[in-house]
């Protein structure tokens, strides 16, 4: 099954996958394969308001391998900005798709977190409803914050019996940041967040029917269970949806469509990979943006994106920036914008994106003009037109 994985779209500020829970099965799948260590994400409102809110979370969530939307308003909220996401992919969902994964294919689970025994109840009911299932270890340390975890001990189970997938259930961001804060010391291949997914599977906590899930109002029967601490969160999570959903509406709306002709080109300098939009910045765009990202990585290059030609930009084409400044970053590179205008720079504020971006916008707007012009290395990539050689600058801000 194919995924949509390198794609992401920009939703308030978090770059958010269109998948399928089968598909995002898929993906993770695909994530083991390629090796490494990824951090996936599943995101409901309450998580995206505490990402906004912590700058540190932000940059977490931003810079994870997948994350998905584990709440209807955000996926309500894509249709509403016109790219619309395929469904809720909740981390209840996912943690038997992973399982039956782990029973056809053999991949090790640990399961981190949750009250005491929950993990080792949710263990066997794993075991029994996909037989094969190999969940090497389960752990449920005490609750503690991260300065008083002990998390050498944490550390020493995991690796004792070397999973592939870790979920961890911790709550957020407790669970996000623990693991980014041990992502290269983990030796797993996926580490998930799961919340109380656990609890939900093993029945401690009731889920409502299908067609109330479908609906998206399985937060109400959720607060009828908890009412005392469920119904402040969802006040406070509803209240912060109204407080940036119509701003991020207006500066969509603020935007003419545009049909002209688009085109990517790139100029390389000593140290910056140069990379500007021309036209609408959407995903049309983003095969070329990523291969400017590759060929930064392969040489060690920093990216600035200029966007004074943007003509639109589109929730889709942010999300290819935001998948390239994640590449970047991964191997210790960056991403940043240059060339924005006023409504460019409301329309990145009122998609929550602009921190993601403007801690290297005082360096670009303070660079001093690159000497010996003719080194720029030109590469134009036409999309709707026939290429046009661009007249090259005497001056880049890198």
């Amino acid at each position: 099954m194919k995924s949509n994985r390198k794609h992401p779209i920009a939703i308030l500020g978090l770059p958010l996958h269109s998948l399928t829970a089968d598909q995002a099965v898929e993906a993770i799948d695909e994530l083991l394969i390629a090796g490494g260590t990824h951090q996936v994400c599943p995101v409901n409102l309450d998580v995206w308001l505490n990402a906004l809110a912590d700058a540190h979370l932000h940059r977490i969530m931003s810079g994870s391998s997948l994350v998905v939307p584990d709440g209807m308003p955000l996926v309500w909220a894509s249709k509403l900005m016109g790219c619309p996401l395929s469904e809720r992919v909740t981390g209840v969902d996912l943690v038997p798709g992973l399982a039956e994964l782990s029973a056809r294919k053999g991949y090790k689970i640990f399961l981190l977190g949750g009250k005491p025994g929950v993990a080792d109840r949710c263990a066997d009911l794993l075991r029994v409803n996909f037989p094969g299932t190999n969940i090497v270890g389960t752990y449920s340390p005490d609750e503690a914050n991260l300065i008083r975890m002990d998390h050498s001990s944490i550390l020493e189970r995991i690796h004792a019996v070397k999973p592939d997938i870790l979920l961890v259930a911790f709550g957020n961001p407790k669970q996000e940041k623990w693991i980014w804060m041990h992502r290269k010391k983990l030796g797993v291949g996926v580490a998930m967040g799961v919340g109380g997914s656990f609890d939900m599977l093993v029945g401690d906590t009731c889920r409502a029917p299908r067609w109330i899930q479908r609906s998206g109002l399985e937060w109400a029967m959720r607060m009828m269970q908890e009412p005392a601490r469920l119904a402040p969160r969802y006040m406070r999570d509803f209240a912060g949806l109204c407080r940036h959903l119509p701003f991020a509406l207006m500066a969509a709306w603020m935007q003419r469509p545009y049909l002209g002709p688009t085109r990517v080109t790139t100029a390389v300098t000593p140290q910056v990979m140069h990379v500007y939009v021309h036209g609408k910045l959407s995903v049309s765009v983003a095969e070329q943006i990523l291969q400017a990202a590759a060929q930064a990585i392969e040489r060690g290059l920093v990216m600035v994106a200029h966007l004074q030609n943007a003509r639109q930009i589109t929730a889709s084409g942010l999300g290819v920036l935001m998948e390239a400044r994640r590449r970047l970053l991964e191997v210790g590179l960056s991403l940043s914008l240059a060339g924005l205008s006023l409504k460019t720079r409301f329309l990145l504020y009122a998609w929550c994106a602009l921190p993601l971006f403007d801690e290297w916008q005082p360096a670009i707007n303070r660079g001093k003009p690159i000497a010996g012009a003719e080194s720029l290395a030109h590469l134009e990539l036409g999309l709707s037109a026939e290429p046009k050689a661009l007249p090259v600058q005497t001056r880049s801000n890198g």
